[in-house]
């Protein structure tokens, strides 16, 4: 089950749920789209409008619509310099994409949830969900499967158990499938997220764990059936070769800083 919510933060989460509404595909919206989108009262919304503009990190046009102010510019750029592994992945991402051709992305889980943490996009623009810090379905999607298969199996039931009460035949199927990705460390997945898009996977690991995936989103134009072996094998070359140089270079012997909090756990639920 996700962790409890710390008391008398209501507030503060449903600022976090403003912020966390934009995207660069949705840039620009007015408070009712805001309402919606986060499920907040709107006249609660427009006080948590009010306080973002006041704090300059919202800025509003004469049109009634609001978007992200420059100066989360400058969080954006602080998160990703403090993001250890981007910079170990970027060449081997950037070398990827000269050999396939195609977009790759970095997905890691961050409070449970799989986020783009690093794209190096090809000569060959993709519109799809995966922009930098966009969040990404867990139970759907080849990043997704991998993220979900390197979880221990206690906690993957965990999220697996809302699907379970809602369609217990699709929570076994999705189950042994992830099964499946856990004893290979890839998976593949055909307009899961994105119309017209097949998307290949693989585990990055820190020499225990899976710490990340690393995905290739391809338009099915552009890798019909004889060419996703081909593609397949590329991405899980990078990736073992992306596992190989972080657990030499950032993981000296007993560390577990790169744990996700979920590997973090003992079998009874306690941090270990």
């Amino acid at each position: 089950m996700p962790p409890a919510s710390a008391p008398g933060a209501e507030g503060a989460r449903r600022v976090l749920a403003v912020l966390q509404a934009f995207s660069p595909r949705q840039h620009t919206l007015t408070a009712r789209e805001l309402a919606e989108i986060t499920a907040i009262p709107l006249p609660s919304m427009y006080r948590y409008i009010a306080l973002l503009r006041d704090t300059g990190l919202l800025i509003g046009d004469d049109r009634g619509a609001y978007h992200l102010s420059p100066r989360l510019i400058s969080l954006a750029r602080a998160a990703e310099a403090a993001e250890t592994l981007i910079e170990l992945a970027d060449p081997v991402m950037r070398d990827l994409v000269s050999e396939c051709g195609e977009t790759v992305i970095f997905v890691r889980l961050i409070s449970r949830v799989p986020v783009c943490v690093h794209r190096v996009e090809s000569e060959h623009h993709l519109r799809a969900t995966f922009e930098p810090g966009q969040t990404l379905p867990l139970l759907r999607g080849a990043s997704g499967q991998v993220l979900l298969a390197g979880l221990p199996e206690r906690v993957r039931r965990e999220y697996l158990a809302p699907l379970a009460q809602a369609d217990q035949a699709a929570a076994g199927r999705l189950e042994e499938s992830v099964a499946r990705v856990a004893a290979r460390g890839w998976a593949t997945s055909e307009e899961e997220i994105d119309r017209g898009v097949w998307a290949a996977s693989a585990a990055v690991t820190d020499g225990q764990r899976t710490i990340a995936a690393l995905t290739v989103p391809s338009p099915l134009v552009r890798s019909p059936v004889a060419s996703q072996e081909r593609l397949l094998g590329q991405v899980r070359a990078a990736a073992a070769r992306l596992s190989r140089l972080i657990e030499s270079t950032i993981r000296p012997p007993g560390d577990r800083s790169l744990a996700p909090p979920e590997a973090e756990l003992s079998e009874d639920g306690q941090p270990s």
